[in-house]
């Protein structure tokens, strides 16, 4: 399955909050994701959350012939796979281009800067050599592919332990965990990966960019720092920088970031250690669960749109309201004198409104029963009026009345008859049928 393009909308609308200094998840500029480490219950499976980018690493070992030109030296090798589960466009069992960057960066990130220690991993000097795999699952893809994978697999590395191994001359005994205790691999620093997205020639730099930040940026800048403030590697794609000041200003803010999540990864191994000696330790299964795991369970987008106070606006529209029904009333009470003190008393506790009534969104309903009070004063004046016409009518025009309304009773009473009779008529042909029927 193909990428989805971005359409320009989206790019001029990211654009446009770049240069205005907000980014879609509601994080400063220079902000980093909030990341969080798991391991299992295997020594060397880590999984690893950056945000809503995951990642789950493993890593392996076994025996092997070393190289002809470093033969007291072992073997490390990274392998990153990306799956239709990461994202749509990825193929299963197919290296994309990211992929394969990242498989680079990470090999350049640990081998180059010599982070382990591969003479401690000779067996036999030109025979046999621990060879160490690093196998990393993408679970989600959504940003600083690079990085989260750097972090997974300095976790995974520093949380592995070899079996031990004794060599009689001729044969290499392998012990099991029962008979000997694992040896762990020695890491000399931790190097991890810290990416940039850089705007407009270097103006506006997004640490830690996501997907989107990505795609539009002009130019990305990914340095490898470890918490000594040392630098292991660069790598730059897109667009040329302008000028070396902004490498060392990314620097200085990659070195406190690199120093914070080594600092993660040590907390992590410490706590793992403290809760492998409690019997009911389950590993990974604490964080499978719909907030960890399935990122689109989350918001991905928390843009916070700035909101007027109109609270204050409309508590005053309120009260003028309040006002402006107050003297219609007093107008309406002058005009109708008629109406009982009981019917007054209710109209002035419907109109008496406070502020609290208006926030609470009751207003409608004091409206509706102020409404019906006056529709039930201004019935009341029409019927008085119709008994005040009612008894000035004279007593000719009363028998005309009387004779009005036995016309009417009369037309009544016919049609009632005229019913009767058509039933009648109907039902006459089922009492036939049923009288036959008894015969």
């Amino acid at each position: 399955m193909k990428e989805n393009l971005l359409s320009t909308c989206e790019k001029t609308f990211l654009l446009r909050a770049v240069t205005e200094n907000v980014r879609l998840d509601n994080r400063q500029l220079n902000e980093y994701r909030k990341e969080s480490i798991h391991f299992g219950t295997d020594w060397g499976s880590c999984l690893v959350t950056l945000g809503d980018t995951r990642v789950l690493a493993q890593v392996s070992c076994d025996i092997q012939a070393p190289k002809a030109s470093k033969p007291n030296e072992g073997l490390l090798h990274v392998h990153v796979e990306m799956s239709p589960m990461a994202a749509l466009h990825f193929e299963s069992g197919r290296h994309s281009d990211i992929s394969i960057q990242v498989n680079r960066l990470l090999e350049k990130c640990l081998k180059e800067s010599k982070c382990v220690d591969l003479e401690a991993l000779c067996i036999v000097a030109e025979e046999k050599v621990w060879n160490i795999r690093i196998d990393l699952n993408v679970m989600n893809y959504e940003g600083n592919l690079a990085g989260c994978c750097s972090i997974a697999a300095i976790a995974a590395l520093a949380h592995f332990k070899h079996p031990d191994v004794t060599s009689t001359g001729e044969k290499i005994i392998i012990h099991s965990y029962a008979e000997k205790d694992p040896i762990p691999i020695n890491l000399h620093h931790y190097p991890i990966i810290i990416s940039y997205a850089l705007f407009n020639d270097g103006k506006q730099i997004l640490t830690d960019p996501i997907a989107l930040e990505e795609k539009v940026a002009d130019s990305l800048l990914l340095l490898s720092v470890n918490s000594y403030r040392e630098i292991c590697g660069i790598h730059l794609e897109g667009v040329a920088l302008p000028s070396s000041n902004i490498v060392i200003k990314c620097s200085r803010n990659a070195v406190n970031i690199a120093s914070h999540l080594v600092k993660q990864i040590k907390t992590a191994l410490a706590e793992d250690i403290k809760n492998r000696s409690d019997i009911s330790f389950a590993g990974l299964t604490e964080s499978l669960n719909l907030d960890h795991i399935f990122s689109k369970a989350q918001e991905a987008f928390q843009i916070k749109l700035k909101r007027e106070n109109t609270w204050s606006n409309n508590d005053e529209n309120n009260t003028n309201n309040n006002t402006i029904i107050n003297e219609t009333d007093n107008e309406k009470k002058d005009e109708n004198t008629d109406v009982d003190s009981s019917d007054e008393s209710n109209i002035q506790y419907e109109n008496e409104l406070t502020e609290e009534d208006f926030k609470s969104n009751k207003y409608c309903v004091k409206s509706f029963m102020k409404n019906t009070a006056e529709l039930m004063a201004t019935n009341d004046d029409s019927i008085k009026m119709e008994t005040k016409e009612t008894n000035e009518i004279s007593s000719d025009e009363s028998d005309d009345i009387q004779v009005i309304q036995e016309c009417k009773m009369s037309k009544v009473e016919e049609i009632e008859l005229t019913c009767v009779i058509i039933i009648f008529i109907f039902l006459i042909p089922y009492y036939k049928q049923a009288f036959i029927l008894k015969i």
